[in-house]
């Protein structure tokens, strides 16, 4: 027998022990929530506490009942995208992109191979076919918010390049987290910055991003990693360059709500400038910003005419 075969006996022997162990831990299965023709129930609720913890260990340590609410508003967001998403894609044919995906997921979680990384959300209970399928609706969801807004996308190229034609051969680098958070009718800025700023003194910025960020980043704590000086538009430059590491911005204002930066840590970089290659990934950075946006505005514009129902 092969390694690989035993391997994969020994998962699934772990699989199914993990399996018997919740259905043993569970009184019953409760319906929690319908979302148009779809019931979730609290066996899914407890799949996504999982996952989140999965990607973010730090989850662990908050009381239940705030666990739970993080793991409702994710699971609404994934189930809103995957109804509007079934509109457009045929979701079994859907997989051209799956492995690739896949690679690019555990490569971020610092995960070296796809055994590795199964036998880690083995240890949660989650099944490899769930985490692609979650992988599967964001994938399709931005290649669809692509295909709708790509037309709408506006670039000055000529800024940018007179940005990279008066830049210094030594680049600052910041490495950055964010929690991107918006109001509700009833909620003033100054009140919810400070109860986020409470939040992040208690728990931390990671778990205060899985809390009250509406940015696809806040399943990873917020974290959106190194990024150079010329990746940041000039407003946002100006707000980061002078705090100290571990200082947070203030509210900043987008588009899509108010914007709160956490400096982890800064470094400068000696560069050879290549122009062309310099000049694409900062017109890629600039789509992907205001792709973002977009994305974040038809969110919220279908969400107001799906049904949802708690039980």
């Amino acid at each position: 027998m092969t390694k690989s075969i035993i391997l994969k006996l020994v998962y699934i022997f772990i699989f199914i022990s993990l399996s018997i162990n919740l259905a043993n831990s569970e009184n019953k299965i409760k319906i929690e929530l319908q979302i148009e023709n779809e019931i979730l129930t609290n066996i899914d609720f407890l799949n996504e506490r999982n996952y989140l913890i999965a990607l973010n260990n730090n989850l662990k340590d908050l009381p239940k009942n705030q666990l739970k609410k993080i793991s409702k508003q994710s699971l609404i967001r994934e189930k809103i995208k995957k109804i509007e998403l079934l509109k457009f894609y045929d979701f079994k044919k859907a997989d051209k992109y799956s492995d690739r995906v896949l690679s690019d997921f555990y490569k971020r979680l610092n995960f070296k191979t796809k055994d590795e990384f199964v036998s880690y959300m083995i240890g949660y209970n989650l099944n490899i076919d769930d985490i692609k399928e979650k992988l599967k609706i964001e994938t399709l969801w931005n290649e669809m918010i692509y295909n709708k807004y790509i037309n709408q996308i506006k670039i000055d190229e000529e800024k940018i390049k007179s940005k990279i034609k008066t830049q210094k051969k030594v680049l600052k680098e910041y490495n950055l987290s964010e929690i991107l958070f918006q109001l509700s009718a009833d909620e003033k800025i100054l009140d919810k910055y400070n109860l986020i700023l409470k939040n992040i003194e208690n728990s931390g910025f990671k778990n205060s991003a899985n809390i009250f960020s509406i940015s696809d980043s806040s399943k990873f704590g917020g974290e959106i990693g190194w990024v150079n000086q010329n990746q940041l538009n000039d407003n946002l430059l100006k707000e980061i360059e002078n705090l100290k590491i571990n200082q947070l911005t203030k509210p900043i204002q987008v588009s899509s709500g108010y914007l709160i930066i956490k400096l982890n840590n800064k470094r400068k970089k000696e560069k050879k400038l290549d122009f062309e290659k310099t000049f694409k990934q900062m017109v890629t950075q600039e789509k992907n910003r205001q792709l973002n946006q977009f994305s974040l505005i038809y969110f919220n514009k279908i969400k107001q005419n799906i049904f949802i129902s708690e039980k």
